[in-house]
């Protein structure tokens, strides 16, 4: 009798013994959070959030127009890919008269003051602002709006995920294509196309001459 009870007691333990071990395994408890690190939480701090570089960096020749090094003073992070492209991991607004002679990739706004100079091209993830008397020698890329002011010289081509509008006396010497509207004056020239899944605008403001002098007026 008691061989008897032992056999069933084993053969009981035998069966239920899996099942006991699967329920005691840890629960899956879905995707766990992943602990950022430093650079990576400076990075997602300053997305969204533009930093001006100002005349007085622009202009200390300790940097000479060095921009990386410019950026570095003043604790935007940023990279350089390979030789000719600098990488800033937030938005930007560059002073007067900046010359950057690398390609520019920014990851956020950019806002670009008057008589700024870009040997290369210019991409940003968001909207675009080009001050007045702006040369770019290469492509102008932007997943936002981009908006041109009066006499800027693009020599590549301006693509915009947003719409595009463009001042007086602007020459880009490719073509443009927006994903929005484009608006331009009568007096600026796109040199190629331009193509866009909007509307083109195009606006004509007749020249004013207005008197001088009272003797003028009559």
């Amino acid at each position: 009798m008691l061989l008897l009870l032992v056999a069933a007691l084993v053969f009981i333990v035998l069966v239920f013994l899996p099942l006991v071990i699967e329920l005691k395994k840890p629960r899956d408890r879905g995707p766990r959070r992943i602990i950022r690190t430093s650079f990576e939480r400076r990075i997602r701090s300053n997305r969204g959030k533009p930093v001006t570089i100002g005349p007085d960096l622009v202009n200390d020749p300790n940097f000479a127009g060095d921009l990386e090094a410019i950026l570095n003073k003043v604790g935007v992070k940023a990279t350089r890919i390979g030789n000719d492209t600098i990488r800033i991991f937030s938005g930007i607004v560059l002073a007067q008269h900046v010359k950057v002679s690398d390609n520019l990739v920014v990851e956020g706004a950019l806002n670009i003051g008057d008589h700024c100079v870009f040997h290369r091209s210019v991409k940003a993830e968001g909207d675009v602002l080009v001050g007045n008397g702006v040369v770019i020698d290469g492509n102008l890329v932007s997943e936002g709006n981009v908006t041109i002011m009066d006499q800027v010289v693009i020599s590549g081509a301006v693509h915009s995920e947003g719409s595009v509008k463009i001042g007086e006396n602007v020459f880009v010497a490719l073509s443009v294509v927006a994903a929005g509207d484009v608006e331009l004056h009568d007096n600026s020239e796109v040199k190629k196309n331009i193509l866009t899944r909007g509307i083109i605008k195009t606006l004509r403001h007749p020249r004013v001459d207005f008197p001088s002098t009272i003797d003028e007026i009559g």
